[in-house]
């Protein structure tokens, strides 16, 4: 299905494949798919045909403030799963990455393929803010503050 859609893995469920350096020390709590644009719909249909799962909401990209690189996000869920599908704006599935908070997340799975974008600072576990999650440049987000506690407690450092 990823292929056939363009379709890629990231966040942390692509972070966790991709870092060996902390092997099981925790587990991500969602997977995130990133479609290229007009792709979603189509990827969400597979998912709620053949694998159970159910739509649960739709958020547009005003929900989550500027600079985000996508269009909407469909949320599905099977039990205690859960899968966001993000449609990027545009036919690239990579066009959201570079908008990340910061670069240890900054990663991908294909269906054919891996990248880690930044693999010195990732794989010794450390990320670097991207300024797009700060205010005036200096100040993180309250959602980026949450995020930099989440990854602190799995292990990750932050510059």
């Amino acid at each position: 299905v990823l292929r056939a859609t363009g379709c890629v893995l990231s966040g942390s469920a692509a972070l966790n494949v991709l870092d060996h350096q902390r092997p099981g020390s925790w587990v991500p709590s969602d997977l995130d798919v990133y479609a290229p644009y007009g792709k979603a719909t189509r990827f969400a249909s597979y998912l709620i045909a053949h694998e159970g799962y159910t739509l649960e909401d739709t958020f547009s990209s005003s929900s989550y403030g500027d600079s985000t690189g996508f269009s909407c996000v469909l949320h599905l869920y099977r039990g205690a799963s859960s899968i966001d599908i993000i449609q990027s704006m545009t036919l690239s599935s990579l066009h959201p990455l570079p908008y990340f908070w910061a670069t240890h997340v900054m990663n991908f799975l294909s269906a054919d393929s891996f990248c880690v974008a930044y693999p010195t600072t990732t794989l010794c576990g450390r990320g670097i803010l991207n300024p797009v999650a700060l205010l005036d440049g200096r100040y993180p987000h309250q959602r980026t503050l949450q995020v930099l506690a989440k990854y602190g407690n799995r292990g990750y450092d932050f510059r």
